[in-house]
Formats: C-alpha cells, sequence, structure tokens
C-alpha cells in the first residue's frame, strides 16, 4: 500500500533546488520568502491557513512570472500541495477499509478509484490556486459501490464529488427540492472543476 511521509521541515530539500550560478542576493531573498511560508504553514486556526495560501500565490507569482526565475512552477505547485497532504492521507488511509466496512455489502474502496481520486484533488486544489480563491479541506469517504467522494459545505451550499476508476461526477445542490434545487454533471474538465468552486464560495 503506498504511503505518506512527510518531515517536520522542508528547507534542506527546498534550497537544493537552487541552481548553480543564481546571485546570493536572489538565493537570500528566496530563502526568507520560503521560511516565512513554512511559519505560516505552521501555525494553527483558519487565518494561518488563508495567510499561507496567500503567500503561496505571491511566491508563485513573483518567482515563475520573472525572467530567469530561480523557482519553477513545478517546485511551487510541489511546495503549495504540502497544504492538502492531510486529505491525501485521508484517500490513502480509504484503502485500509474492508469489505462491508458500512455494516451491510459495501465493496472496499477500489484501488484505481483511489490512484484516480488522488490525481483528482490535487488538480482541483491548483487550479482554486491559480483563481486567487481559498481552499477548504473536503470531507473524505466512499460509496457502496468502492468510489472514492469528497464533500463540501458553504452555507446552504453542498458541493459532491465522485471519482471513480477514470472519471468523475459531481452533485451539487443548494436545497432540498431535487428538480429546482440540484444539478449533477461531469468533473472531469478543468473549465468545470473551477465553475463549481467559484459557485460554492460566491
Amino acid at each position: 500500500m503506498p504511503q505518506i511521509t512527510t518531515t517536520s521541515d522542508n528547507r534542506n530539500s527546498l534550497v537544493e533546488i537552487i541552481p548553480s550560478g543564481t546571485s546570493r542576493s536572489s538565493i537570500t531573498l528566496r530563502q526568507t520568502a520560503l521560511d516565512s511560508i513554512l511559519e505560516l504553514y505552521a501555525g494553527v486556526g483558519m487565518g494561518s491557513k488563508l495567510l499561507h495560501q496567500a503567500g503561496v500565490r505571491v511566491l508563485k507569482g513573483f518567482y515563475v512570472g520573472s525572467p530567469g526565475s530561480s523557482l519553477s512552477v513545478q517546485d511551487v505547485r510541489e511546495f503549495a500541495l504540502e497544504e492538502i497532504l492531510s486529505t491525501l492521507a485521508e484517500i490513502y488511509n480509504l484503502l485500509t477499509w474492508p469489505e462491508g466496512w458500512n455494516g451491510y455489502n459495501a465493496c472496499t474502496p477500489k484501488y484505481d478509484a483511489v490512484q484516480h481520486a488522488l490525481y483528482w484533488i490535487g488538480m482541483f486544489y491548483l487550479e482554486i490556486m491559480d483563481l486567487n480563491l481559498n481552499w477548504f479541506e473536503p470531507n473524505v469517504t466512499a460509496s457502496a459501490e468502492g468510489e472514492v467522494i469528497f464533500e463540501w459545505r458553504h452555507g446552504i451550499k453542498s458541493l459532491t464529488i465522485y471519482v471513480g476508476n477514470q472519471s468523475a461526477d459531481y452533485v451539487k445542490d443548494w436545497g432540498a427540492d431535487i428538480n429546482t434545487e440540484m444539478e449533477d454533471g461531469s468533473a472531469d474538465s478543468s473549465s468545470i472543476r473551477r465553475a463549481l468552486w467559484k459557485w460554492l464560495v460566491s
């Protein structure tokens, strides 16, 4: 079974990706920015999370958008994905659920669905960061058929994603009437995922 490992301090690994020939002032500035964001991430509470998200966006814009940048898009994305490690761990944990986990005849969560859910949630998170919108963690569970389920609630709105082996579908609702206050469809494209999050947090 795949394992997630984390370290208490990522500074050394982040510094190692500085290319040769980078000026000392650029290295110092970069290290200061990374240290500041890591300190924000180490904090607790919603305020700390929002500041961390803002820091990641500033870091991305500063380094990725400048000529001769010493930080690539991939570097920023790998760093930013630390924010969803707890969600990734919850998804991996689904692989430990036994047959009949719901007390009846539910299937164990499918390995391929778990793998696709890990990819899907990573893409969704990055798309939200690109929109300059704030992220909050979903409830992670499974369906009786072995799909991975993500659910977010914001006010009266609810967004539920069902992730199978190769596809994902959404159900959004904003009331109890199935005919006028619910909608469903495919959640496989970036444009749809972005629209879903804008709807949820608006």
